[in-house]
């Protein structure tokens, strides 16, 4: 029976008299038949035909379905791979980073170890200490300054012990004061750059 036939019985038999107009137009679209090596209207199939066409076009469909997914799997495969190429390939850079930073850190540390033991200072700050105050000491501390290179260096002239009968006064609580002391103390300080 043709599906024209089959369309029009089932037709009759609803409560309207007819299907869905698109049922109708079944004529107008067309299936290609391998067996006849030709394009039919759907209307004139046989029922049966209509079936079986149907049925393969399904399996059809399942087949290129998973054909399509195995080529994603695969594009997804071969990218997951790619991506874990790079990661590797990044995690021997950050490897070699982290050695070379740590190669850097022991050099600083080194380096900061021969600074500090070059520039550190053994013993006091003064330069010199027990300078009398009186006129010898005094020609001392001018002398000094004089001579000394006032662009590389500076002098300090600070108070040392204080007069006996300055004591238990407070006057030094802070340190001596220069009228206030029995001797002097001198540091001369390198000129720090600007």
């Amino acid at each position: 029976m043709k599906i024209h036939r089959v369309v029009q019985m089932l037709g009759a038999t609803t409560s309207t008299g007819k299907l869905a107009d698109d049922m109708y137009d079944l004529g107008h679209k067309d299936y290609y038949s391998e067996a006849e090596g030709r394009h039919i209207p759907i209307s004139h199939m046989d029922f049966q035909h209509m079936v079986r066409a149907f049925v393969k076009l399904t399996e059809q469909e399942e087949v290129l379905d998973r054909s399509k997914h195995m080529g994603r799997t695969k594009d997804l495969v071969k990218t997951i791979e790619d991506q874990e190429n790079k990661i590797l390939e990044l995690t021997t850079q950050i490897e070699n980073l982290q050695e070379r930073c740590n190669n850097k850190d022991n050099i600083m540390e080194s380096l900061r170890d021969r600074l500090y033991d070059a520039s550190s200072l053994q013993g006091c700050y003064y330069t010199f200490t027990e300078v009398p105050q009186d006129s010898e000491g005094n020609a001392f501390i001018k002398n000094c300054k004089k001579y000394l290179n006032r662009d590389s260096y500076k002098i300090r002239v600070r108070g040392q012990h204080l007069k006996p009968e300055l004591y238990g006064k407070g006057r030094a609580y802070h340190g001596a004061n220069m009228e206030d002391s029995t001797h002097m103390r001198v540091y001369i300080d390198t000129k720090k750059g600007d």
